[in-house]
C-alpha cells in the first residue's frame, strides 16, 4: 500500500523525480511484520533507486502490493549536445555578421558615390560661375 508519494531529487542526475513510500509485508523466514520501501524514479535519466527499511515489529502485517506502474507520459530524454547547439548558434550569428558587413560596404560605397557626385556638381557650378564673371566685364 502506498503511504506517501511526492517529488524528490534524483540521486544520479539531481533533477526532480517522483518518489513513493510503500508499506510492504516481508514474508521472509525469520522476518516478522511489515517493512517500508522507498523508491525514486527519475523520468529524465531513467534511474530507479529503491531501499527497504527494517521491519517494524509493532505494525500488523499487510499484504504486499504489486509494483507501481509508473506513468509513461515522459520517458527519459536523450542528452543534449550543448557544444553542437552553441556552435550552430555562433555559426548563424557569424553568417549574419558577414551579411551585415557586406550590406554596410554597399551602403558606404553608395554614400561615397553620392558625395563624389555632389562634389563634382559643386565644382562645375563654381567653375561656370567664375567663367561668367570673367566674361562679364561691366563691373556691375
Amino acid at each position: 500500500m502506498v503511504v506517501e508519494r511526492g517529488l524528490a531529487r534524483c540521486p544520479r542526475c539531481v533533477s526532480v523525480a517522483d518518489y513513493v513510500f510503500i508499506e510492504t509485508a516481508t514474508g521472509r523466514a525469520g522476518d516478522r511484520g511489515a517493512g517500508l520501501r522507498y523508491e525514486v524514479r527519475c523520468r529524465k535519466c531513467g534511474e530507479c533507486y529503491g531501499e527497504d527499511s527494517r521491519p517494524i515489529p509493532n505494525l500488523p502485517a499487510t499484504v504486499a502490493e504489486p509494483p507501481i506502474s509508473w506513468p509513461r507520459d515522459r520517458e527519459p530524454v536523450e542528452p543534449r549536445d550543448w557544444r553542437r547547439e552553441i556552435r550552430g548558434v555562433l555559426s548563424a550569428a557569424a553568417q549574419q555578421g558577414r551579411e551585415a558587413a557586406q550590406r554596410g560596404g554597399v551602403v558606404a560605397q553608395r554614400g561615397r558615390d553620392e558625395i563624389d557626385g555632389v562634389v563634382r556638381r559643386t565644382r562645375l557650378f563654381v567653375q561656370e560661375r567664375r567663367s561668367r564673371q570673367k566674361d562679364d566685364q561691366t563691373g556691375g
